[in-house]
C-alpha cells in the first residue's frame, strides 16, 4: 500500500468529538469546554492507537447538488475501514447524473479527495433487487475499492419515548441508530429546576430572556439556546449534528449514529425534576433530502 500522508502525523482540528457545520459540510466544530463530556460520552469512538500516520483520515460523503450533503465520521490513519454508516436516499431525489460518492482524506480543515464514483438510479435499483453488494473504485485517484451494500427501505415511520431525570444531563434514546437522510421529529415536555441558585421551575423551553446562558454548552446551536432547554444530538465521533428542542425540533439528519437527548446545562448534578422526549423518525421526501431541510416543527 502506497503512503498517502507523510510519516509525521498530519495536523487535524482536534475534533475527535465534534458537530458538523450547519450546511452539512466536512468542517467540524470540536465539542469542547465545560460540560463537553456530557455531549461526547455517547456515540463517541476512542482514538485508534498504533496506527500508521502515513495512512489517510478517511471520510465517505454522499451528495447531490449543493445542499444534499451527508457523511460518515472520520476513520483516523486508515487505508481500510468498515463504517457501518447507513444513508437513506429517495429514488426520486437521484438526479440524472446520479449521486456522487466521495472518499476524502480529512487533514485539518481542507479535506483532500482520494476518489469519487457516480451512482445512477438504475444501478442502485438493480443492486437492491438482485445483487446488493456493489464494489466500486476510481482508478484515476487513490480509491482502489469501495464496497457498498444497497437495500430497499421497508421500515415504516417509527416512534419512541425517552424519560430522563434532569440530573443526568444527557441520555441515549432507546432507539436504533438514526440513518443519514432520515427526518427526525422530537418534542419535549417536563417540569424541572436548574441548579440550586434559581427556585423557578421551568419546562423544556428553558429560561426566558437569555437568563444564565453562561451555563450553556459552548457549541452552537446550544450556546444561543435558552438555558435549561431541551437538546438533541445525532451521530458518531466527529460527525454529529446538534439541535435545540425548545420545546420541539424537526430536521434532516446529516450523519448516521446514536440519538442523544438532554438538557442544555453544563452542571446537571444539582438539577431537580424530569423531562420526557417523544421521537418520531421517518424517511424523507425527495424535496426534503435534496434541500437538506424540512418544515419546522409545530410546538404542541
Amino acid at each position: 500500500m502506497s503512503p498517502w500522508d507523510g510519516p509525521i502525523p498530519q495536523p487535524t482540528d482536534g475534533a475527535e468529538c465534534g458537530l458538523l457545520g450547519l450546511a452539512g459540510t466536512i468542517l467540524v466544530n470540536p465539542i469542547a469546554g465545560k460540560g463537553a463530556e456530557y455531549l461526547c460520552r455517547i456515540g463517541n469512538r476512542p482514538r485508534q492507537q498504533e496506527r500508521d500516520p502515513t495512512a489517510p483520515d478517511l471520510i465517505v460523503a454522499l451528495g447531490a447538488g449543493v445542499t444534499a450533503n451527508y457523511q460518515t465520521y472520520t476513520a483516523r490513519d486508515s487505508f481500510y475501514h468498515v463504517f457501518h454508516s447507513e444513508f437513506v436516499v429517495p429514488l426520486d431525489a437521484i438526479p440524472l447524473d446520479g449521486l456522487l460518492l466521495t472518499v476524502l482524506d480529512r487533514d485539518g480543515s481542507q479535506p483532500e479527495v482520494i476518489g469519487t464514483v457516480r451512482l445512477d438510479r438504475g444501478q442502485l435499483v438493480t443492486a437492491a433487487r438482485s445483487n446488493p453488494l456493489l464494489s466500486l473504485g476510481d482508478p484515476r485517484g487513490g480509491l482502489q475499492r469501495l464496497e457498498l451494500v444497497v437495500s430497499a427501505l421497508t421500515t415504516p415511520p417509527e416512534t419512541t419515548t425517552a424519560p430522563m431525570n434532569v440530573r443526568s444531563g444527557t441520555v441515549p434514546a432507546n432507539f436504533r441508530p438514526i440513518r443519514a437522510g432520515e427526518i427526525v421529529d422530537i418534542s419535549a415536555t417536563g417540569r424541572y429546576r436548574i441548579g440550586s441558585w434559581n427556585g423557578a421551575w421551568i419546562d423544556p423551553r428553558g429560561y426566558p430572556n437569555g437568563v444564565a446562558r453562561g451555563y450553556n454548552f459552548d457549541n452552537e446551536p446550544f450556546r444561543s439556546a435558552p438555558h435549561g432547554s431541551g437538546l438533541a444530538m445525532v451521530g458518531s465521533a466527529d460527525a454529529k449534528t446538534g439541535h435545540s428542542v425548545a420545546p420541539c425540533t424537526r430536521f434532516v439528519s446529516r450523519a448516521s449514529g446514536p440519538l442523544v437527548l438532554g438538557i442544555n446545562d453544563t452542571e446537571p448534578g444539582n438539577n431537580e425534576g424530569s423531562a420526557q422526549f417523544a421521537v418520531h423518525v421517518r424517511a424523507p421526501t425527495a424535496a426534503e433530502w435534496l434541500a437538506g431541510r424540512t418544515a419546522p416543527c409545530l410546538a404542541r
